[in-house]
């Protein structure tokens, strides 16, 4: 029913992706790698999960990283209704994705794109604005029209060609191009916050909890985002122990989670 297309870059996270992906995923599915990274744990992983029959694909490996172009063989190769295009630093998922989009897929036919909600603290926004730059597109479903983009986004199969043929560069906005795109040919894209949430990995004090701080910071100065190199290096250091614990707290959240 669902194909899960992944461009890894970081390690740390991915490998907690995938045990995510495949311990919370209750439909049909496959799960589509590109390595933009050499990482002997993550191929240990890879391995160990192909050989417990976990349909995984690696469809492509560059020695450099090349992005979000990664994403365009990722579509093409997929072979499932619902393509799902999602961001390697999600560490958590809600169970039952691949059904709550199909229904939403189901119930309106306008809508061609249903992006999941993101867990939110003092912590993290997730990358999702404030709900106040959204509008209800349906309230019963809980579906609200606005600012999305792919921490993780599902897509019906219907706009694969128009997900193929997006100019897309190493870093590139696809969610949210698809987005405007779809808006301008009578369709919708949606953020559902009645049945599909994430943790995306977004903040200097999740990363450091992660061990990843120093690798973001190293990307963000490679993408002159010097904005964000100082926000991220001028976090106050938090109690290591205590940010443990919240990130227990969030992954038991999401295993909680129906």
């Amino acid at each position: 029913m669902i194909s899960y297309c992944v461009a890894c870059y970081r390690p740390t996270y991915a490998r907690l992706l995938l045990q995510e992906l495949v311990s919370k995923t209750t439909a049909p599915y496959e799960i589509l790698l590109w390595l933009n990274v050499s990482d002997a744990g993550l191929d240990a992983d890879i391995a160990e999960a192909i050989a417990q029959g976990v349909p995984l694909t690696v469809v492509g490996r560059t020695p450099h990283n090349i992005g979000m172009t990664a994403y365009i063989d990722l579509f093409r190769a997929s072979r499932y209704p619902l393509i799902a295009q999602i961001d390697d630093d999600v560490v958590c998922i809600s169970r039952g994705l691949a059904e709550r989009a199909a229904h939403v897929f189901k119930r309106f036919p306008q809508v061609r794109q249903v992006v999941a909600d993101v867990w939110q603290d003092e912590y993290t926004t997730g990358a999702r604005p404030p709900l106040s730059q959204y509008r209800v597109y349906d309230a019963s479903e809980r579906l609200y029209e606005g600012p999305v983009d792919g921490w993780l986004s599902v897509y019906h199969r219907g706009i694969l060609p128009m997900l193929t043929r997006l100019p897309i560069s190493a870093y590139y906005p696809i969610g949210a191009t698809i987005c405007g795109a779809l808006s301008q040919r009578g369709f919708k894209g949606v953020l559902d916050l009645g049945g599909m949430k994430v943790f995306h990995v977004i903040g200097p004090d999740y990363a450091r909890a992660f061990g990843m701080l120093e690798h973001e910071i190293a990307k963000y100065r490679r993408l002159n985002r010097q904005d964000i190199v100082d926000w991220y290096e001028a976090s106050a250091v938090k109690d290591a122990h205590a940010m443990t614990a919240r990130v227990e707290q969030i992954r038991s959240y999401f295993g909680l989670r129906a």
